[in-house]
């Protein structure tokens, strides 16, 4: 018996090692664009999240708000470029960092269904703030996924926009393992019940490619050509589940994708149509 208590102890201790935070330094700030900008902090549960809103002067007042989400490990300025650029042609634009990611708390962990809580508390206080507008979500990695799931659950999302996002986040960790040389298939499948202690339940509920069938919202599927970290068959399993296609952008990767004019293109006819 002990040896066996022994064994449990050390595969969710390993199960939290596979899945630690990282959190990657802030590049870039808001004040540093010269745009005029709104400082905040948005609760989600227990926790207080850092954000911001970007107010260019030439903004009309019934366009779409729309609000950026950003990746695992990833915070707000990894979204930065993109937001700068709509903010340029005059969108107003909510940035905020997870839990745990850029200026708030830092989290040893932090699972897909506190992104997907996150981004609903976000999303709620927006729609509080205006609500006579529209309000688009962009999410890239991470942070599309997280996307899917709160709009599947409820959350007041107008349109989505999913930026080389994932389609099962337990796949796509497990190629990430791999990418490391290590057996990621066979980790993922034997530490996923310690997952679930964490998540307080399964991840059938937490899978964008079954949740994105539930959607009635407008939705833009973009996937860079040369994304290593989330791979083409992740966008190719989302369109095949939505009943849709997907925009390709050629010669991009994981992150440069967000500073490509195509990218910009896709995003503001998407924006004029919703």
């Amino acid at each position: 018996m002990a040896v066996i208590v022994f064994v449990l102890l050390g595969l969710d201790w390993f199960a939290g090692v596979v899945i630690r935070l990282e959190p990657q330094s802030i590049d870039r700030t808001v004040p540093e664009l010269g745009i005029a900008h709104e400082d905040l902090c948005i609760e989600s549960g227990d926790h207080r999240l850092g954000a911001w809103l970007l107010q260019p002067e030439e903004t009309q007042p019934f366009e779409p708000l729309v609000l950026l989400v950003h990746g695992w490990s990833a915070n707000y300025s990894t979204v930065l470029p993109l937001a700068e650029q709509l903010a340029g042609l005059g969108h107003e634009i909510l940035l905020f960092d997870v839990r745990g990611h850029g200026r708030n708390t830092p989290q040893a962990h932090v699972s897909i269904k506190a992104f997907r809580d996150d981004l609903m508390a976000v999303s709620r206080y927006a729609a509080k703030r205006y609500p006579d507008r529209q309000l688009v979500v962009i999410g890239h990695s991470m942070g599309g996924a997280a996307g899917v799931l709160a709009a599947a659950e409820g959350a007041p999302i107008d349109g989505l926009v999913l930026i080389a996002a994932p389609c099962d986040v337990v796949r796509v960790t497990g190629e990430y393992l791999a990418d490391q040389g290590l057996p990621g298939h066979l980790i993922v499948n034997l530490v996923r019940p310690f997952w679930w202690r964490r998540i307080r339940g399964t991840f059938r509920s937490l899978t964008p490619a079954r949740r994105i069938r539930e959607l009635d919202i407008p939705l833009l599927l973009i996937q860079p050509e040369h994304d290593n970290r989330v791979v083409r068959e992740h966008a190719d399993l989302l369109a095949e589940a939505a009943e849709t296609e997907y925009r390709l952008i050629p010669d991009r990767e994981h992150t440069d994708v967000l500073e490509d004019s195509l990218t910009l293109r896709f995003v503001l006819e998407f924006l004029e149509d919703v």
